[in-house]
């Protein structure tokens, strides 16, 4: 964390109608000097257990909103980053104020910061610090996503209570849409849910034409996984953007 070797790499997030970039999703990754690139499964546990959560919060965080800065200054339109924060780090009671000076310092809306939280986490908060963090950021602005929906229990009440702005669903619910008529009896409705409370929703882990094809039939907002891109470090991005992404100067007025 202290010499670099773990940053921010970066998935795109597309409109799932017509392929327009909405943002993207900052990833923890490590390169470590001997073993090379390490997939976060084999070291964010550790991370864990070593009490480093919020330190590498901050890390991904700084890096997320030099990276929205990075694609202002080339011209290219992405609304939003979206960062992970555990629990750990929603317990922290300076989130709200550490969030709102470090979007400051960048120079940045808060409504261009997501902040991702696991349907587990939201679950299992009751009237505790967690939710008045999670409160708090949306109060200034930030936007709020729920993670991993449909793979844990959230109740009507917690998704209202958090303000919830957009459910990602599990990609666990996405594989074989296209092929698997329980599966797509299942995302249906998920989709309707997320429809009737006005929030919008967004599909995982999607691989396949065929996936999208059926996730735009089923009114899915938006889209993320390989079939779009893998996760990207903030160089291979800006070469990205030069061929899917749109110029400030294409936006409509």
């Amino acid at each position: 964390l202290e010499t670099g070797e773990i940053f921010a790499w970066f998935q795109p997030q597309t409109r799932a109608e017509n392929g327009d970039v909405t943002g993207f999703e900052a990833l923890a990754r490590w390169d470590h000097p001997e073993r090379g690139l390490i997939s976060p499964a084999s070291f964010l546990p550790d991370i864990e257990k070593s009490g480093l959560s919020q330190r590498l919060a901050e890390v991904i965080l700084k890096q997320s909103l030099m990276a929205l800065n990075a694609w202002d200054a080339a011209g290219f339109v992405v609304e939003t980053v979206s960062v992970n924060f555990s629990s750990e780090e929603l317990r922290n009671p300076r989130l709200p104020d550490y969030v709102r000076w470090e979007l400051d310092r960048h120079g940045l809306e808060t409504d261009r910061l997501v902040v991702e939280v696991l349907e587990s986490v939201a679950a299992e908060s009751s009237e505790d610090i967690i939710s008045r963090n999670l409160n708090s950021l949306s109060r200034i602005g930030c936007r709020i996503d729920l993670d991993d929906f449909g793979t844990g229990f959230t109740s009507f009440v917690n998704i209202r209570r958090f303000d919830v702005s957009r459910i990602k669903i599990d990609r666990s619910l996405v594989s074989q849409v296209d092929t698997d008529s329980h599966q797509g009896r299942m995302l249906s409705s998920l989709l309707a849910f997320s429809n009737k409370l006005g929030i919008d929703a967004l599909a995982e882990g999607v691989e396949t034409e065929g996936e999208i094809a059926k996730l735009r039939e089923l009114g899915c907002q938006d889209i993320q996984g390989f079939a779009i891109s893998r996760p990207l470090p903030l160089g291979e991005t800006l070469l990205w953007l030069e061929d899917n992404g749109r110029l400030a100067s294409e936006a409509p007025s």
